[in-house]
């Protein structure tokens, strides 16, 4: 399984973004952290699943699917936003990531942004199946 690695968000203040799973570059929410996943270009604001579940509120214009799809060896469970990654669109099949990009990995999609160079402080995490995923509680 390719790993992803999360990387802490230091100052939990920011709050750019109004919702969940928005671009790092302006701000994650108090319960999220910048997450980059290796193999993956980009990364993304991810809240840690509650009981297998993601919190709902996309950003404006994305109408991509909040799935639990991410962990780390210590059993942390992590939210993205699934996607259908396509040739003719960056942004997935349906333009479903919004102003983010639809990146394959695994047989899925996840929506990224743009991530600036020299992140730090990062844990790795693993990308798990969707059945898998089920079976994640945190």
């Amino acid at each position: 399984a390719e790993a992803a690695e999360v990387v802490e968000v230091k100052d939990e203040h920011t709050q750019g973004n109004p919702t969940h799973y928005g671009d790092p570059a302006s701000g994650c929410e108090s319960d999220e952290q910048a997450v980059r996943v290796q193999g993956v270009s980009g990364d993304f604001c991810s809240p840690k699943c509650s009981s297998g579940t993601c919190p709902s509120d996309v950003p404006q214009g994305v109408t991509a699917e909040p799935k639990c799809v991410l962990h780390s060896p210590a059993g942390v469970s992590y939210c993205a936003l699934t996607c259908s990654p396509s040739d003719w669109r960056p942004n997935g099949a349906n333009g479903e990531c919004g102003t983010g990009t639809c990146q394959p990995i695994q047989g899925l999609g996840l929506c990224t942004y743009a991530a600036p160079a020299g992140a730090k402080d990062v844990v790795e995490t693993e990308v798990v199946s969707s059945a898998e995923a089920a079976e994640v509680v945190e």
